[in-house]
């Protein structure tokens, strides 16, 4: 079993590449993780798909005894069934959970990767069992920054309209339309609506949602 020795993870829910990582994300620093090679078409299922790894895959885990090492505070914490899986041409880390799903996943950084790729040069690949569950809808072509805004904005509009905050509802639409709509499920539709084809008035929104989360 290869590993890698001294790197830095960033363990998320999702996949980001490494020039998306946040100062506040989990960082995890890694005393050493065990190396699998796979072939392309597996790496790029597992980092695009919700999958499940089969318990063939999870006594394979089990039985080799691969394990990953934490730095933490001062000492060293094993960690289990978190990898990199590598092929000739990327690499990405994984923590699967006792269920077989993968838990978090995380970019290498550069340096990091071409190292990975360097040790598995002549490692052959191994053939890991899991099933798709679930394709995840590709949003390639939005960055994280975009990605958590929308979420933001549509987390605190659900919010209101939960509220029943009619004022509030009616205020947004005041904004964006120029126009007043007290119908509380009308205003609602409308603005989640609009959101999703204007520009002007997703940034308008979101200024407005940012302004009242700081009072």
């Amino acid at each position: 079993m290869n590993y890698i020795y001294d790197i830095i993870l960033n363990f998320q829910k999702n996949y980001y590449d490494f020039f998306e990582w946040n100062k506040n994300d989990n960082i995890y620093h890694m005393h050493k993780i065990p190396i699998i090679k796979i072939s392309d078409k597996q790496l790029f299922e597992i980092k695009n798909n919700k999958i499940i790894f089969t318990e063939q895959t999870l006594k394979f885990l089990s039985t080799k005894n691969i394990h990953a090492e934490r730095f933490k505070q001062k000492s060293v914490t094993k960690i289990k069934n978190t990898i990199v899986l590598a092929t000739e041409h990327e690499a990405i880390a994984i923590k699967i959970n006792k269920e077989g799903f993968i838990q978090f996943i995380s970019s290498l950084l550069p340096d990091e990767q071409d190292d990975v790729i360097e040790i598995t040069k002549f490692q052959k690949e191994t053939k890991l069992d899991y099933k798709i569950i679930k394709n995840n809808k590709l949003t390639n072509f939005k960055t994280r920054f975009e990605l958590e805004n929308e979420k933001f904005i549509y987390d605190e509009l659900d919010k209101i309209y939960k509220q029943k905050n009619g004022q509030k509802l009616n205020y947004l639409c005041l904004e964006c339309f120029n126009k007043s709509e007290k119908d509380i499920d009308l205003a609602y539709q409308k603005l989640k609506k609009e959101l999703k084809k204007s520009n002007e008035n997703f940034i308008k929104i979101y200024n407005i949602f940012k302004m009242t989360k700081q009072k």
